[in-house]
């Protein structure tokens, strides 16, 4: 069991703090904490909704199916509680909220804090984080932290030794990568994923980090808090932008042998932030990232965070970060952060809470989760965002140079394979101003068009269809002028650094 942990436990105790909510659904895994950090005597009772009151230590029942509330009432008017005692509630988040459980957790906490005859303290344990507004104030949150490494090898070395096989099997190089690929997951996850590794071969090797992967994809769609994109992108998908392709590049090595890195004294990536123009190929870049890394990539839209009672919002931020964690490595991608933020710096309480905690983890991770956030709008960031330490570095996406657009053109005629293979000079200069969102719809309504035309894929009906469809675009350059002009002075006050 983590040290850190339990310091944290007994520090909760020692000032008297009336409940703590722990958030888990391993209650083994919890009672064996309780129970290092709390004297068997001083822990009693414990009451779940499906057969009410037993006793913590032996499990056996006191009275059957007894509601909530009675067990509440008993433990509110005991005399003389002047000796520390312990109450544990699991699985109460589908009750808390109703009016006498909520009323009834209040006064036992107030009674705790200003009465000198009562010593009670409640302890919830519940997968779900739900607190209402009247007993906030009087509850601290201890939040389980995924197990050391330290940890993770003794629980290697215990399914080693139930299943007979020999330790030596297991190189030292094959017992780090394994220890890399089963950090985040908690100990009942790491649990599951050994025996099932084993049970395929009998084994237990760094080839299994595939099996691992695969597990952690699995828990990240079964969260419903991320979304889990579909990869078909390449780095090659991206015309231009070779300062930040190399960049990326750099960066996948790093993660892909983040052990050696690690060892040689490298610390591990924190992440990106691309800041730039729509349809600048942003997104594109956060895809093609994923494969270049040859890990996951997970979406994390700030909106749907949002939860309607107290405390909702900031525990859907944390459990969509500790998923991320266990998953790793992976990508997170935070699409138009800006718009996720707004809120951060006026009245939005729970947006400038949301933001704090982000900041803190991005600060201190140090797992092999790669952030990589974008933004259409460098000017209304906060910042706390902007500045060295949060991410390893900041690029700037302007709109396509000739060169640029060049290549962005060679990639979508290839991609739809195209009569030519380059685009004419003369279509380069008249597509001036226009973005790779622009170029791509060009191409494409280009290619309906000849196909329309009975399939005709002449080169030179095709350079001109080119030519006549980009003079009838309207590109972005046109259509938002002021906010380009907003953007490239942004760009300059904060020296950013160019991603071409």
């Amino acid at each position: 069991m983590n040290n850190t942990i339990i310091d944290r436990f007994h520090k909760l105790i020692d000032v008297n703090t009336p409940i703590i909510y722990i958030q888990d659904y391993d209650f083994v895994r919890v009672d064996e904490l309780i129970g290092k950090c709390i004297r068997d005597s001083s822990v009693k009772y414990e009451w779940n909704p499906a057969v009410g009151t037993i006793r913590f230590k032996d499990k056996e029942f006191v009275k059957n199916n007894e509601p909530l509330t009675d067990f509440l009432i008993r433990h509110l008017y005991e005399d003389d509680v002047t000796e520390d005692k312990f109450i544990v509630l699991k699985n109460i988040h589908e009750c808390i909220n109703e009016s006498a459980i909520k009323t009834l957790l209040q006064l036992i906490a107030q009674r705790r804090l200003y009465g000198s005859d009562f010593n009670t303290t409640i302890i919830i344990v519940s997968p779900e984080y739900k607190v209402p507004l009247e007993i906030e104030k009087y509850v601290s949150y201890l939040e389980i932290p995924f197990p050391e490494p330290e940890e993770l090898e003794e629980i290697i070395d215990l399914h080693l030794d139930v299943n007979n096989y020999n330790k030596d099997n297991l190189t030292e190089e094959d017992r780090r990568e394994l220890l890399q690929s089963l950090k985040g997951m908690t100990a009942f996850e790491v649990d599951r994923v050994i025996d099932m590794a084993m049970s395929k071969d009998g084994s237990l090797s760094a080839k299994d980090k595939s099996m691992i992967l695969e597990q952690k994809k699995q828990m990240v769609k079964n969260s419903g808090l991320l979304e889990l994109i579909n990869v078909k992108e390449s780095i090659e998908s991206i015309g231009g932008l070779e300062t930040l392709k190399k960049y990326l590049g750099n960066k996948a090595k790093i993660i892909k042998e983040l052990v050696k890195a690690n060892e040689f004294g490298v610390p591990t990536p924190k992440g990106v932030f691309i800041v730039g123009m729509p349809g600048c190929g942003k997104s594109l870049c956060a895809k093609a990232a994923a494969s270049l890394f040859g890990t996951p990539l997970l979406k994390l839209e700030m909106g749907s965070m949002l939860g309607k009672y107290v405390g909702d919002s900031e525990n859907n931020l944390r459990r969509a970060i500790k998923i991320a964690e266990a998953a790793a490595p992976c990508i997170l991608w935070i699409d138009e952060i800006e718009k996720g933020f707004s809120g951060v710096g006026g009245n939005n309480d729970i947006m400038t809470r949301m933001f704090g905690y982000f900041l803190s983890w991005l600060q201190d991770k140090e797992s092999s989760v790669y952030v990589i956030a974008t933004a259409n709008n460098a000017d209304s960031l906060p910042p706390e965002l902007k500045r060295k330490g949060r991410f390893d570095e900041i690029f700037c996406v302007n709109l396509p140079s000739d060169e640029e657009r060049k290549a962005i053109f060679k990639v979508h005629l290839s991609k739809r394979q195209a009569p030519i293979k380059e685009a004419p000079e003369k279509l380069i200069k008249e597509t001036e101003g226009f973005n790779g969102a622009d170029i791509e719809a060009v191409v494409c309504e280009a290619i309906e068009a000849a196909f329309l035309d009975n399939c005709n894929k002449d080169k030179k009906n095709f350079e001109g269809l080119l030519l006549d469809i980009s003079k009838q675009t309207k590109s972005i350059s046109k259509s938002c002028k002021k906010q380009i002009e907003d953007m490239e002075k942004a760009f300059k006050e904060n020296s950013f650094t160019d991603a071409s």
